[in-house]
């Protein structure tokens, strides 16, 4: 997806989703952000609050807190990747190799494939990108592992880029043809930011561009975002609407 598009909080309904509705153990390695902004957005869709806000934050006591982060993040599930600003990419497949083999995760989350590359300080970015497909390709096969890879567009000639609702081609994939021949299914998030329309300018089209296992592509869904809770909610058209509800914390058994 684009820039603004809502690449995270997809990715962290996927993973709160993992987490919830599997037994796998779930390694996240998201190189923009520090660890506790990762835990705190899988909490926050848990409960349907923006806990990386202090505003909301402050609405809770000390021990609610603990007992939020130890029911989501302190389980001997959950795995993420505290990179302090250091993204080294032989450093990075260490951590990869580790999360799948000593940490027996079934799930890698990497946020995001460019933010990889440019950790490698010489080259151009397309053969860098090859390279690094390559090398995730060879450790997929290797493991088994289920691996969520997120991925910048190109931006676009002309008026209308991804901002602005542009449809996503395969084309759009940024820097390299290799993302998209090596991955087995390519997922884009199409949205309208600046739409006068509210529910166009918060909804998302999710388009299937690649399916290797069924071969479906086309439109999937549509996911719309609640912005006092944070969470998206799939609908099946752009003009539906919705009420979003967030859990009474007295009611959740810890």
């Amino acid at each position: 997806a684009g820039t603004g598009t809502g690449k995270s909080s997809v990715v962290r309904e996927l993973e709160h989703w993992l987490l919830n509705n599997t037994e796998d153990n779930v390694g996240i390695i998201a190189l923009e952000e520090d660890w506790r902004r990762t835990v705190d957005g899988i909490i926050a869709v848990e409960y349907s609050e923006k806990m990386h806000l202090k505003e909301v934050r402050d609405n809770y006591t000390d021990q609610q807190l603990e007992e939020m982060y130890t029911a989501i993040a302190d389980n001997d599930r959950l795995f993420v990747h505290a990179h302090f600003g250091i993204n080294d990419i032989d450093e990075i497949f260490t951590k990869l190799r580790y999360l799948i083999s000593g940490c027996d995760c079934k799930w890698i989350v990497l946020d995001h494939l460019h933010m990889l590359v440019s950790a490698i300080s010489e080259g151009d970015e397309r053969r860098l990108i090859d390279n690094v497909m390559t090398k995730i390709r060879a450790l997929i096969e290797e493991t088994g592992v289920g691996f969520i890879l997120v991925s910048h567009l190109r931006k676009l000639d002309g008026n209308i880029g991804h901002e602005n609702g542009a449809e996503v081609s395969a084309s759009h994939l940024r820097g390299s043809n290799s993302i998209g021949q090596i991955s087995d299914c390519i997922i884009a998030l199409e949205r309208n930011q600046q739409s006068d329309d509210k529910t166009e300018a918060n909804t998302t089209r999710v388009r299937v561009l690649k399916s290797r296992y069924t071969g479906d592509v086309g439109i999937a869904t549509y996911l719309l975002y609640d912005h006092a809770t944070g969470r998206l909610k799939e609908i099946s058209e752009p003009d539906e609407t919705l009420e979003f509800e967030r859990p009474d914390y007295d009611d959740i058994p810890f």
